[in-house]
């Protein structure tokens, strides 16, 4: 039986064994055969300088056929060695062509978000599931989230700038991203983006959120259950908010930068371990880069008893005490 008699999909599971090398080989043997062998080539792109395969680019932008079969994305551009003007405009054209990406990653430079409008213009995406950029929450980036019907994961605003801030926010419809379950960026950013949209895992990066901030966090469509936040508050009475507005958190990151450099007191340990017992459903707790201690009670499996002191040694190696947390290492 001749190779080219065999099925189609035969044949891509044939492909998926073969390494990048043997690929290139093989999409240059036959028409039969090359189409195959760049299905898998370009099913995930990882563009940077350190792979030096930025111009891979290129041939997305010039070959619509071959960037139709390219599902996840991935591009990093450095700051010490940018590309010229031209290349983004190869980048846009890239873009418009990956129609059936799921996942996007463009971190490029922070000024180029332009390079979305053309896409959002055009096409929907509908596939995409994760989006992350290093641009500001900006006009371009929200047409082409309002192209984006079933995305779960958005990180954008992640470093915002004075002009960010200082700018009047863009408007996006109630209706776009519809299904977004976490969200990274700025506080700013997610009290536009978190209201009405089912996000259970909100990350903020930057300080500046403060207490009346959280009751618009809270307003997510299903119960927030993940959370790392950055603010200039007091904990304590942080804390006491977010149990008030957030109370059923499975995981909280808090950095505060109130009284950093002060050892914090036995009063205080008693403060957060009282707080923190009131999250009925908390299972991980970090605070300025602590890990909490905590352990299950031993007449009720269901709540936990947290640390109230400093921890002097650790005596029993059984202890729960939550270090290396898979949820946090995600961050």
């Amino acid at each position: 039986m001749s190779m080219h008699s065999l099925p189609v999909e035969l044949l891509n599971s044939i492909a998926q064994y073969l390494p990048s090398s043997s690929l290139a080989a093989l999409a240059q043997t036959c028409s039969t055969l090359c189409p195959v062998a760049q299905r898998v080539l370009y099913c995930n792109v990882l563009a940077s300088a350190w792979s030096q395969n930025l111009c891979v680019i290129d041939t997305l932008a010039k070959r619509p056929h071959i960037a139709r079969f390219v599902r996840s994305f991935y591009i990093a551009v450095d700051s010490l060695a940018p590309v010229f003007l031209a290349y983004y405009r190869q980048l846009s054209k890239a873009i418009l062509n990956m129609s059936e990406l799921t996942s996007l990653t463009l971190l490029v430079d922070s000024s180029v978000s332009w390079v979305l409008k053309e896409a959002s213009s055009r096409i929907h995406f509908q596939h995409l599931l994760q989006f992350t950029c290093s641009f500001s929450f900006d006009e371009n980036v929200a047409r082409f989230l309002d192209r984006t019907p079933s995305l779960l994961e958005l990180e954008v605003d992640s470093i915002p700038t004075v002009s960010t801030r200082n700018s009047p926010p863009p408007y996006l419809a109630p209706t776009s991203i519809p299904q977004l379950e976490q969200f990274i960026g700025s506080s700013r950013t997610a009290e536009l983006i978190v209201p009405g949209r089912p996000v259970r895992s909100i990350h903020l990066n930057g300080g500046g959120l403060t207490e009346d901030d959280i009751p618009l966090l809270a307003r997510s469509a299903v119960p927030v259950v993940i959370l790392g936040v950055v603010t200039n508050a007091p904990p304590v009475p942080f804390l006491e908010t977010l149990h008030r507005h957030v109370p059923q958190l499975v995981y909280l990151r808090l950095m505060s930068t109130k009284d950093i450099f002060m050892a914090p007191t036995a009063e205080f340990y008693e403060q957060v371990a009282a707080i923190l017992t009131s999250f009925t459903e908390l299972n991980a707790f970090e605070l300025s880069g602590m890990h909490w201690g905590s352990q299950a009670k031993q007449n009720d499996g269901t709540k936990r008893v947290w640390q109230s002191a400093p921890l002097q040694t650790r005596i029993n190696p059984e202890d729960d005490l939550l270090f290396g947390s898979e949820i946090f290492l995600a961050y």
